[in-house]
């Protein structure tokens, strides 16, 4: 892609902005610290709550396999994230006037989220773009059937199975997962066709896995206490204060406004961390809510009557299952079972 004639040299183009300009690297302004640091916490830690994840952490022999394979993994993204950097300073670097593209270039066109395909089709060869293009749709369709069964199989079996249908035969289960899988494909699909960029869509589900899902995660590996309805609460108050953030991906205006925010070209713009505020108001409330609900049924303040998802109930059953039968944990790989 840098060997086409319409690429200037990447080494050339690095100070073009003293020229007036727009070279391939960028700045960050000391005003744009809390929105970048918000964004740097989100992809760190978003990606931590994906199921995706933690299925191949549990498919690991042994708890030493599956911390090695979490460190290799986490070199392999930063290498794997030089070739996004190169098509990006490629296609800064090009003189789309030289291609059928044309001008302005892709950034000044709005089109910054599709470079990838952009780049491919009017800076390579035919035969590379036609292969390239294949490979990210081959990529692209491998990705989204797994996403599409392992989200269907994790609603029927840890919410429909559990909560609501303890009692459903197999057969039920089996046409409750064909009906997800059919809602979560049109509502994918309903998002694909609503945004033009991948890279937005992906940033949004890492956004939401941020805010909603990470405390969940922290409070089941770290704090014994949380309970069901601690997270329930901490979910609910995390979705609806991220709703009222708004979002620019999917032309949803902010409701809540933080401070440090702006308005460019009639769309705001949260400056303030947010996301982070949001996490740990979530956090906050699933460790608050089952604390004081815990408290109420210890204390005899609730009716036992009243613990409709037997919480208590597993949670004395699994301590005394714990107390009955000792566990050698020495290369094994376990599922915790809390009672989140």
């Amino acid at each position: 892609m840098f060997l086409s004639p319409a690429v200037t040299d990447l080494s050339q183009t690095i100070h073009l902005n003293e020229s007036n300009v727009h070279s391939w690297i960028g700045e960050v302004k000391l005003e744009d610290a809390g929105k970048w640091t918000d964004d740097f916490l989100m992809v760190a830690l978003g990606g931590l709550s994906c199921q995706s994840l933690h299925q191949r952490i549990l498919a690991a022999a042994s708890s030493s396999k599956a911390q090695v394979s979490c460190f290799a993994a986490a070199a392999f993204a930063f290498i794997m994230g030089i070739p996004s950097v190169i098509i990006g300073a490629t296609a800064a670097s090009a003189d789309w006037n030289q291609t059928e593209y044309g001008l302005p270039p892709p950034y000044e066109r709005g089109e910054a989220g599709n470079v990838l395909p952009l780049a491919l089709s009017y800076i390579t060869p035919a035969w590379v773009s036609v292969l390239g293009i294949g490979a990210i749709a081959a990529a692209v369709m491998s990705s989204m059937d797994s996403a599409l069964l392992s989200s269907a199989s994790m609603f029927t079996q840890n919410i429909y199975k559990t909560t609501l249908r303890k009692q459903a035969s197999d057969r039920e289960l089996q046409c409750v997962t064909r009906i997800c899988v059919l809602l979560v494909g049109l509502a994918g699909a309903g998002l694909a066709f609503n945004r033009s960029s991948i890279l937005a869509l992906w940033m949004l589900i890492a956004d939401l896995l941020y805010c909603v899902v990470t405390p969940q995660l922290t409070c089941v590996g770290l704090l014994r206490s949380a309970n069901c309805y601690g997270a329930i609460s901490g979910y609910t108050v995390a979705l609806l204060l991220r709703v009222l953030s708004g979002d620019p991906a999917l032309g949803i205006p902010p409701v809540l406004l933080y401070p440090g925010w702006r308005e460019d070209d009639g769309v705001i713009t949260q400056y303030f961390p947010f996301r982070t505020l949001i996490a740990f108001i979530s956090l906050a409330v699933v460790v608050l809510v089952s604390c004081l609900v815990q408290l109420g049924f210890n204390h005899n303040v609730i009716p036992q009557s009243w613990d409709v998802l037997d919480v208590f109930k597993k949670k004395i059953e699994a301590e005394e299952d714990e107390t009955s039968t000792p566990l050698s944990h020495e290369g094994n790989n376990f599922v915790l079972n809390t009672s989140l």
